[in-house]
């Protein structure tokens, strides 16, 4: 399996739509820098500018011009290419699969998180970001990072219950999109809610990663631990276990 993931990850790494996705990002981050740089009414909160816009940037930009590239090379690609039914019929698990094709989504993101940690630095040493900025930017491009591995687990479910990568693409889109967060926000102003405090918004994926996040940032410990067993019970491990246990009741149809 390891050779598997080894080849995967190779050929994953030279997809065009990845290379260019990630030249866009880098464009963007590095065009923030020298806007900010340049632009003398910046002035000394240069640095406290470039970590808001960044923030920005990576919530808005990064699941869609990462997550999709890696999703497509990881799912779509298998799939057309019937590898995983190949590797099944000679014998491979279902299960060893497709926890194979996730450590490779992860490892992409990881790779890929560590390119942009190194730009998001350089960018604001030259802005002049203090440490605390610097360290903010990078605190929001991995719980981006965070963020993307929920949206992919769930969007699994539709992948192997149609055993179609473009369902499963289509619903990462809405998650990433932040559609149904939305919904349950305009939930939440419902009068019988929002005059007894109750927020039903924070404990879907988008909102419940955010509070996981803010968690650590605030360093409280105790909602931080709750927060992160949450996510990654009820929002990683949960989605994957489920997509485990429908695809290998159904019969492959790719």
């Amino acid at each position: 399996m390891r050779n598997v993931i080894f080849t995967d990850i190779l050929r994953a790494q030279k997809k065009k739509s990845l290379i260019i996705c990630g030249i866009i990002l880098a464009v963007i981050t590095i065009g923030i820098a020298l806007f900010i740089k340049l632009v003398p009414t910046f002035g000394e909160n240069a640095g406290g500018y470039y970590e808001s816009l960044c923030a920005g940037a990576v919530n808005f930009f990064m699941p869609l011009l990462i997550g999709i590239p890696i999703f497509s090379t990881i799912y779509t690609d298998d799939f057309r290419s019937r590898s995983m039914q190949i590797a099944i019929g000679r014998g491979v698990s279902r299960t060893k699969m497709m926890l194979a094709r996730f450590l490779e989504t992860l490892i992409l993101l990881i790779e890929l998180h560590l390119v942009f940690s190194v730009i998001m630095v350089i960018c604001g040493v030259i802005d002049g970001a203090d440490g605390a900025q610097i360290w903010g930017c990078i605190g929001n491009l991995w719980s981006g990072s965070i963020r993307m591995t929920v949206f992919m687990s769930l969007a699994l479910l539709f992948v192997y219950w149609t055993q179609n990568p473009t369902t499963g693409l289509v619903f990462y889109i809405i998650f990433a999109a932040s559609v149904l967060d939305t919904i349950f926000a305009l939930v939440d102003m419902i009068p019988v809610l929002s005059e007894n405090n109750i927020e039903i918004s924070k404990f879907f994926p988008g909102s419940a990663c955010s509070q996981f996040v803010q968690a650590i940032a605030d360093g409280d410990v105790l909602h931080s631990f709750t927060w992160g067993i949450g996510v990654i019970i009820g929002y990683i491990v949960l989605p994957i276990v489920i997509s485990i246990q429908i695809f290998k009741r159904k019969e492959l149809e790719f």
